[in-house]
């Protein structure tokens, strides 16, 4: 038998030589951006572009949506709350900045606006009704009861109440558009980018008030939103599905009216509780 030289571990068809190649080049690659974007340069980016204003707060009082909107991540806000809900309270300024997980560049850019209340007997206190905090040069007291009626309120609205990143405000209300309706709180959670922490911070101000001047649009419902309605079957439900996939996501009134056979009064009661598009002429 012939034994292989050592050299013939060395030998590679061109496939794998371009393969060695390309790997290279990925590790190259990986390295320069390392030097050409490093972690602190980037760090510093993401700080900057999650502080939409700053205001005066006292961190054994603050609720997470207001420690968000002041830039502090969701993990070291989840952190802060998890230290108050264990008793821990702040007794002066240089304590909050050794909240785990604060970066010194953050808590130097809020370090200002920190105002540490009585903490005497505050491990018994929950959060209280309002808080005062500056605002572009004024002064408000900001209530903890406040409520939104997410089928009614404008961007303004939003904005002013919630304090929420503009993205965000703008997708609620893109969100609302199309849909046509909220038929609870829990469906602002749907929204792209409005995180799990952020929408428990909202869930007790949010209110749902319809009154039947909303109407859902047929083309943005899904299965639960046509049972919900209590006009159909199962099978039935399905039907318009299908029929929804095969009008490529649209739904006519009259389409579906003859397609379920429905009556003049179920008709008539469908078109008062659905919104659907009119068909091109």
């Amino acid at each position: 038998m012939i034994q292989p030289s050592w050299k013939d571990f060395f030998l590679f068809s061109n496939k794998e030589i371009k393969g060695i190649i390309a790997l290279g080049v990925i590790l190259l690659g990986s390295v320069c951006i390392k030097f050409l974007f490093p972690a602190s340069t980037l760090e510093s980016k993401k700080m900057n572009a999650t502080i939409p204003h700053l205001f005066n707060f006292d961190p054994n009082t603050i609720d997470s949506l207001h420690a968000i909107a002041l830039g502090i991540p969701e993990k070291q806000v989840s952190n802060l709350m998890h230290y108050r809900a264990r008793g821990g309270r702040f007794k002066d300024k240089e304590a909050f900045a050794k909240l785990y997980g604060l970066t010194p560049s953050l808590y130097a850019s809020i370090k200002p606006y920190i105002i540490i209340g009585n903490t005497e007997n505050m491990g018994k206190q929950t959060v209280p009704k309002a808080y005062p905090y500056k605002k572009e040069g004024k002064i408000f007291k900001e209530s903890y009861t406040w409520k939104i009626n997410i089928n009614e309120a404008s961007e303004m609205e939003w904005r002013q109440k919630t304090l929420l990143p503009e993205y965000l405000i703008q997708r609620i209300v893109a969100y609302k558009k199309y849909r046509g309706a909220f038929l609870k709180p829990s469906e602002l959670a749907k929204i792209y980018g409005l995180s799990d922490t952020i929408y428990q911070s909202l869930r007790e101000h949010l209110v749902v008030i319809n009154n039947g001047k909303y109407r859902l649009n047929a083309n943005a419902m899904q299965f639960n939103d046509w049972k919900e309605l209590g006009m159909f079957t199962e099978p039935q439900i399905w039907r318009i599905l299908k029929l929804k996939r095969i009008n490529e996501g649209v739904i006519y009134w009259q389409t579906l009216v003859e397609a379920l056979d429905l009556t003049k009064e179920e008709a008539i009661s469908l078109q008062s509780k659905v919104r659907f598009n009119e068909p091109a002429q």
